[in-house]
């Protein structure tokens, strides 16, 4: 591990056009000569290579088949030795004092395991700043329960020591999405965090998540992030209450929407799922909507069997 050596890691995945505004925010930062940056090309099939080879031997290429982005994070964290380790996509960009300002808080606080900060997210039509009050600004912190209630932390701001990844592991390459979250809240266990009231980072943000199976797939990403961290969480129990809540919150969207399309059988299973972790007993209406999809769900099978029995 090469100390006070930044390792920046990039992946990427047929974002050639993308791809050198990030380069040029990281060879740009006022500590730019404190920055190792690896891109792990995720299988691409553009020509990142080249946008790649532009820029000499300032920027380390790894390629790979694509495997999703928590794996090539992971590749590009292994492929590389500095003390301290940043996340960039290759849509978004860094503030100039970005890493600067970041050394100075770890230097400053060595309890500190990551730090963060605010940011703006960049829409199609519109810029709009992201602070959170979750947390104290600029002073070490307990993420934890903060992070257990919601995220709000986004990946381009955030600078992790590596000995906290040794600990903690690395991104779960399972989760194809949430992994940061994931890992966030692994670090937060771990020890405290510094949020930066100055803005660290723009990240680009698609459109609104309208079309209905794309919400679902959101939602359940969520989900899939908050169930995996329950062993995690076993030594924090002052965490688990807001935990279970979260997780409910996801259970109760899913079962609501599955049962407004007639998806009664899904609809179901969350709401038996959700018994699990409601954290206080479910209120009637919630018990009448169980047993009316556990009806719906049976019906076609009653109405089939008396049109085989002549309707009696």
């Amino acid at each position: 591990m090469r100390g006070g050596r930044v390792s920046v890691v990039i992946p990427t995945y047929n974002r050639a056009q993308f791809l050198p505004r990030a380069l040029d925010s990281v060879l740009r930062q006022s500590a730019a000569e404190l920055c190792d940056i690896v891109v792990v090309d995720d299988g691409s099939t553009d020509d990142t290579a080249d946008v790649v080879a532009r820029h000499g031997g300032a920027v380390r290429l790894l390629r790979q088949a694509n495997a999703g982005a928590a794996a090539a994070r992971n590749a590009g964290i292994r492929a590389s030795d500095g003390e301290f380790v940043a996340f960039l996509d290759s849509d978004d960009e860094w503030a100039p004092d970005k890493i600067a300002a970041q050394i100075a808080a770890l230097t400053t606080w060595p309890q500190a395991v990551f730090v963060a900060g605010a940011s703006v997210a960049r829409y199609p039509d519109r810029d709009e700043p992201r602070v959170t009050d979750a947390v104290p600004h600029d002073v070490p912190a307990d993420f934890a329960p903060a992070l257990c209630a919601g995220n709000f932390l986004f990946t381009p701001t955030v600078l992790v020591r590596r000995t906290a990844l040794d600990a903690v592991g690395l991104f779960c390459p399972t989760l194809r999405r949430r992994h940061d979250y994931h890992l966030w809240v692994r670090l937060a266990c771990h020890g405290p965090g510094v949020y930066l009231s100055r803005h660290l980072a723009w990240f680009a943000v698609d459109a609104p998540e309208s079309l209905s199976a794309v919400r679902d797939a959101a939602l359940r990403a969520e989900l899939d992030a908050r169930r995996g961290l329950r062993d995690v969480l076993a030594g924090r129990p002052d965490c688990l209450p807001l935990w279970r809540r979260a997780v409910a919150g996801y259970l109760r969207s899913l079962r609501d929407r599955a049962y407004a399309r007639g998806q009664y059988r899904a609809a179901a299973a969350y709401g038996l799922d959700l018994l699990r972790y409601a954290p206080e007993w479910p209120a009637a209406w919630e018990w009448r909507r169980l047993a009316s999809a556990a009806v719906r769900m049976a019906w076609p099978r009653v109405a089939a069997a008396r049109a085989e029995g002549g309707g009696r």
